[in-house]
């Protein structure tokens, strides 16, 4: 049976704290150098889930979007520091509403009054 890795994309101080779980953390400071890490990563078949944050995701939606839609990896659009954005969330109310042809998590989203 295949062994995976997990990989997390993004700045130093959000990479950092991944490794003593057993990520690999992969610094980036742009977002081109986080598609270009990002691509590598795919690339090398070793990733299971490949976790990227809010900041430097947010430009490249478009590119992570064109990625080969293969069982492995799963790419997950995270919180960084900055706190979060919303992209993760509207991400999978998206996939949602394209399932079940309905917005299950609401245009506001769970728990937001």
């Amino acid at each position: 049976m295949a062994s995976y890795r997990i990989a997390m994309i993004g700045d130093d101080s959000s990479t950092g704290g991944f490794a003593a779980g057993g990520v690999v953390g992969v610094p980036a400071a742009t977002p081109s150098e986080a598609l270009e890490r990002l691509n590598r990563l795919v690339a090398s078949g070793e990733y299971a889930i490949v976790f990227i944050t809010e900041g430097l995701a947010e430009p490249i939606l478009a590119d992570i979007a064109a990625l080969p839609r293969t069982a492995v990896p799963a790419v997950v659009v995270v919180p960084d520091q900055g706190g979060s954005r919303g992209i993760g969330f509207r991400k999978i109310q998206v996939a949602v509403e394209k399932a079940l042809g309905l917005d299950l998590l609401g245009k506001e989203g769970i728990g937001r009054e």
